[in-house]
């Protein structure tokens, strides 16, 4: 099952860190996220319920990213960082060892060299 606004909750969750964050209160950031002066589509009681029925049925899948705390209350599971930062690690372009140059070695070169 995915939400069209998986993205956003994985960000707010990460950025709540291990206390989680209320649903009532993420859905508020959710419904400010994307909502505007030209956009009449988004209802806060629909995006409510669709990310608290969400969260409460990927908090009890095995492989689920959240947590369920207490009452209403979600958070990313703290394995889950480790999955995020796997290019943290790689080395930087100055740690490669890099190739020799080969030198070229044509006639033309040799003409205009002089």
């Amino acid at each position: 099952m995915k939400n069209a606004y998986h993205n956003d909750i994985m960000d707010m969750l990460l950025r709540s860190g291990r206390e989680g964050m209320n649903v009532r209160r993420l859905a508020r950031q959710l419904y400010n996220l994307h909502s505007g002066i030209f956009s009449a589509d988004v209802v806060y009681e629909q995006m409510y319920n669709q990310v608290r029925f969400y969260l409460y049925y990927q908090s009890r899948q095995r492989h689920s990213p959240f947590v369920h705390l207490r009452r209403g209350q979600y958070a990313l599971r703290q394995d889950i960082a480790v999955q995020l930062d796997i290019f943290i690690d790689m080395p930087r372009d100055e740690e490669r060892p890099s190739k020799p140059v080969k030198r070229d070695e044509s006639r033309q070169l040799t003409l205009f060299g002089m």
